[in-house]
């Protein structure tokens, strides 16, 4: 990576659907930063609510507020279209319902000009803060062993356990133009996520930094809370839809790249999680327990390598019948007042 321009331009990139009541918040956070962005591009992607009205006050007022207005296209189109229209030597991402603290653009410019391991990081990743309407305070996110976050050069890490070790959430992402343009344009089908797609092909492509700190405040949705979609055969066979898809993509982009290189990305039937679903699909669909399937994600490198919490939850298909496994997976992964009144008694809710 060259060096950063000694006065680098930056562009903040928001995507926002139907968020028209927390966009002014998000909009003034980029406002107060320490070090002003140049750009402050918003993407409408066909709101229903005020967002439009909302957007279009703070444009008319700010000549570096841009706003687009598009059709809804889901998430990763919306992407597309917000860092299509950035201009910015550094490009942070966030979500509209998120906000950020005024040093953002200031640490993550001072990690881009630093170097990790002796290289220049083409990223950086950085910790969240987050928060909901009654806790100003919910913890950090995400959550890494010790509490440091990967950094430096990752694709050897990311190339055997095929993925990324970065575990980053779109409004604790931000990159230099080089790598964004070495990405190209993101799969903008529904069910794909921007993301992993970023973070993945970053990953394989250059350094990143890693900021300790909490630069956004991430906002927990009560409707965020899951009511035990991970157990619903629907969702298994998106997710392994999903998984396809990315997983195309990813080699589509690979050999863009450099051509042969796709081929150091393991196979999908060589991943321990993409077994997984597998099996669940068959098991939830009403084939039977395919015990040598299971018997093969048991003894996966990437589940005996994996925390052990996920290593408990397969085991518990060993164990149960079908029904119970469902109902213990919706323990787990669920909603219920049992979980919710544990969650306020630890002030996670």
């Amino acid at each position: 990576m060259p060096e950063l321009p000694p006065v680098p331009r930056v562009s903040i990139a928001i995507i926002c659907f139907n968020y028209g009541r927390f966009l002014a918040e998000c909009l003034e956070s980029c406002l107060a930063q320490t070090i002003p962005a140049d750009e402050i591009v918003v993407v409408n992607d066909g709101s229903t609510d005020d967002t439009a009205e909302v957007l279009n006050g703070y444009a008319a007022r700010l000549p570096q507020i841009r706003a687009i207005h598009q059709p809804n296209g889901g998430i990763c189109s919306a992407t597309n279209a917000a860092l299509a229209a950035c201009s910015g030597d550094v490009v942070l991402l966030l979500d509209a319902d998120d906000a950020i603290v005024p040093e953002r653009i200031e640490k993550v410019l001072a990690a881009l000009r630093g170097r990790v391991n002796g290289h220049r990081p083409g990223w950086v990743h950085h910790s969240m803060m987050r928060f909901s309407e009654v806790q100003p305070r919910l913890g950090l996110a995400p959550y890494y062993p010790g509490g440091k976050g990967p950094e430096g050069w990752l694709a050897s890490e990311a190339l055997k356990a095929a993925s990324t070790p970065v575990l980053a959430l779109t409004s604790a992402l931000a990159f230099r133009r080089e790598v964004l343009a070495a990405i190209g344009p993101l799969d903008s089908d529904r069910l794909m996520y921007q993301d992993l797609q970023l973070c993945t092909a970053a990953t394989l492509l250059s350094p990143t930094a890693w900021i300790p700190e909490p630069l956004t405040r991430y906002r927990i949705h009560l409707t965020s809370i899951s009511s035990g979609s991970m157990v619903s055969l629907e969702q298994i066979r998106k997710t392994l839809q999903r998984a396809r898809r990315f997983d195309a993509w990813l080699r589509s982009q690979l050999e863009k790249i450099r051509p042969g290189s796709a081929s150091l990305w393991r196979p999908l039937d060589d991943q321990g999680g993409y077994l997984w679903l597998t099996f669940l699909e068959r098991w939830l669909s009403g084939a039977g327990k395919d015990l040598g399937l299971l018997w093969k994600v048991l003894r996966h490198p990437d589940t005996r390598r994996g925390p052990r919490q996920y290593r408990i939850y397969y085991y518990g298909s060993v164990l149960l019948p079908k029904d119970l496994f469902v109902s213990y997976s919706r323990l787990i992964f669920g909603s219920s007042p049992a979980k919710l009144m544990l969650r306020k008694f630890l002030r996670r809710a």
